[in-house]
């Protein structure tokens, strides 16, 4: 499995194009669909995951769903997030940016999807947004705005939960440590280094 990063939006966030055997998917959608479509060229995309509801995450989904009518996979804790007019103007008033998903929405849930060649276990990881979730694949765990390079997620935003944060990095403390962290922004990671190094996994 080849995977792209594309660093995009005023964030700045990390989109992920996961390809194998000419299949792809996309892991969360901030990119302008000019800057996607010719990472797509000679590829059948399949779909698209969002980790969470966020504003920054989504603005590319009704696009791709235009131009190449897939299907748009969301935990239903964070559809209100993803959807809601109101969400938007106060993201608008506080960011100065913002994006809601017009196209329809699959829910997301916990355990085995599969889609094409691509075989996921969904975790939920509630904490940053109440619809939080982690994709891992083989060694590849994309955390979204759960897990980051030596530090985590806001939980004081919209739909955050300091306490449910806790719950969900102590299940990630339990996976392997091996596995190789895609987060929704700045660098990669291990699960091995962030277990050393990032305090929130040791409290």
């Amino acid at each position: 499995m080849n995977i792209t990063k594309i660093v995009c939006g005023p964030m700045p966030t990390n989109m992920y194009l996961l390809e194998e055997d000419g299949k792809a998917v996309i892991i969360d959608a901030e990119a302008r669909i000019e800057k996607i479509r010719p990472l797509l060229e000679g590829k059948e995309l399949l779909a698209v995951l969002l980790t969470h509801g966020h504003f920054d995450h989504i603005k590319g989904v009704d696009d791709l769903v235009k131009e190449y009518n897939v299907p748009v996979y969301l935990h239903p804790g964070d559809k209100q997030l993803a959807t809601s007019r109101e969400i938007f103007q106060e993201n608008l008033r506080l960011f100065g940016f913002s994006a809601i998903i017009k196209s329809p929405v699959t829910d997301l849930t916990e355990g085995p999807l599969r889609i094409g060649p691509f075989r996921f276990d969904v975790l939920y990881t509630p904490g940053h947004t109440e619809g939080s979730v982690c994709f891992r694949i083989g060694d590849d765990l994309f955390t979204g705005d759960t897990l980051f390079r030596r530090s985590i997620g806001r939980t004081d935003l919209e739909g955050g939960d300091a306490r449910k944060m806790k719950d969900s990095l102590r299940a990630l403390r339990e996976l392997d440590p091996q596995l190789r962290i895609h987060p929704g922004h700045e660098g990669e990671t291990t699960l091995a280094e962030e277990l050393l190094y990032n305090y929130y996994l040791q409290h």
